[in-house]
């Protein structure tokens, strides 16, 4: 700050020159003017000085809430404190750098310089962050890290197929997803109704996963495992369940021919047979009929025993080989020798082999 005084004859001029910051915005300025020789005599003027500047904007959790008690199903909301001049005329609201707008049916509510979450999930933890905007600019808020806390729940859905024969080892691996960590686990095994507790000796757990390992060796010891978790939030409201079959390599696809040719493609269909209690897959390899090659030139893979073969050159002679694999190995092939593509417009019906299980 600096004030300097000129006078001239009975004129007496006083200016003071500073760089204003946001702490004098609405603060009054007064210039004070006093005769040391008349002393009951004061002149002065007050005025208000407003300085403009672009929001300062802070996040903060609820006042009233604890951010590390934070769990599903709760409901929370944040503060953002605003200062500016001109006022702030939009406030905006991020989750993890991207806009979050005011959205009543996924519980999320904007209310004056509040926002809102009702029954808070896993999902909306997170980072957190306000901005303000003015006429002198907008300003983004501090990061606020949002944790939820949840109990566990399983990895993946659904029942899993675990396929083992008898006197087979299998490591079944159940896992779970928690904050804080799964501190406890529990398995249980179920046949024909009757549900028993597996002894804790008989499998590890280590933060989000427990491994059991499992031999069946009679008929009795096929049926359902099940695991469970809990932390300190609580326990898992649905098991994870592991369907234990006998398991062995699946049965060749049978029944399998060769249709609606184009100039350049050919489908090759078959009917599967049994999957060996696990899941299968199909595999379609194409060999050159008059090589050596013990190499595919072309090998299709699918969910269903179809396939759609192109490439394949006219007048040239192929076998064909379909089989079904599981995690057990793959069947024995059904396969087609000495197939030969002709040209559709000259092609009779006599042309195509039909497949045979060897």
């Amino acid at each position: 700050m600096f004030v300097t005084e000129e006078l001239r004859d009975n004129l007496t001029v006083s200016v003071m020159s500073f760089v204003p910051t946001l702490d004098d915005d609405g603060k009054p300025i007064v210039c004070r003017a006093e005769n040391p020789n008349v002393t009951t005599l004061v002149m002065e003027t007050t005025w208000t000085i407003s300085v403009v500047y672009p929001p300062v904007v802070r996040l903060r959790l609820g006042s009233s809430l604890a951010a590390g008690d934070i769990k599903e199903g709760d409901d929370v909301y944040f503060e953002c404190h605003v200062r500016a001049n001109p006022p702030a005329r939009k406030l905006s609201w991020l989750h993890d750098d991207r806009p979050l707008a005011h959205n009543a049916s996924a519980r999320v509510f904007h209310s004056n310089q509040s926002l809102v979450l009702q029954k808070v999930t896993r999902h909306s933890s997170g980072r957190y962050a306000c901005s303000a905007l003015n006429a002198e600019g907008e300003t983004v808020s501090n990061e606020l890290h949002f944790r939820v806390k949840y109990s566990p729940s399983c990895r993946t859905g659904g029942v899993s197929v675990v396929g083992a024969a008898r006197g087979e080892s299998v490591v079944i691996v159940c896992e779970v997803d928690a904050d804080p960590p799964a501190a406890v686990f529990k398995w249980k095994f179920n046949n024909s109704g009757e549900t028993i507790d597996v002894a804790a000796d008989r499998y590890t757990s280590n933060g989000s996963a427990s491994s059991l390992k499992y031999t069946p060796v009679a008929d009795l010891d096929y049926g359902t495992l099940s695991c469970s978790a809990s932390n300190e939030v609580g326990s898992q409201l649905a098991p994870c369940v592991f369907q234990m079959v006998v398991a062995g390599k699946p049965h060749a696809p049978r029944n399998c021919t060769l249709w609606n040719q184009t100039t350049d493609s050919v489908e090759v269909s078959c009917v599967a047979g049994f999957d060996g209690g696990l899941p299968q897959k199909f595999l379609l390899e194409v060999y050159s009929a008059d090589g050596d090659s013990t190499a595919p030139r072309i090998n299709l893979t699918s969910e269903e025993p179809v396939w759609t073969v192109r490439g394949l050159e006219w007048d040239v002679r192929f076998r064909l080989s379909a089989v079904a694999f599981n995690s057990k190995g793959r069947s024995a092939p059904a396969r087609l020798d000495d197939v030969l593509f002709r040209d559709p417009e000259k092609r009779t019906g006599n042309d195509y082999s039909k497949l045979h299980r060897l």
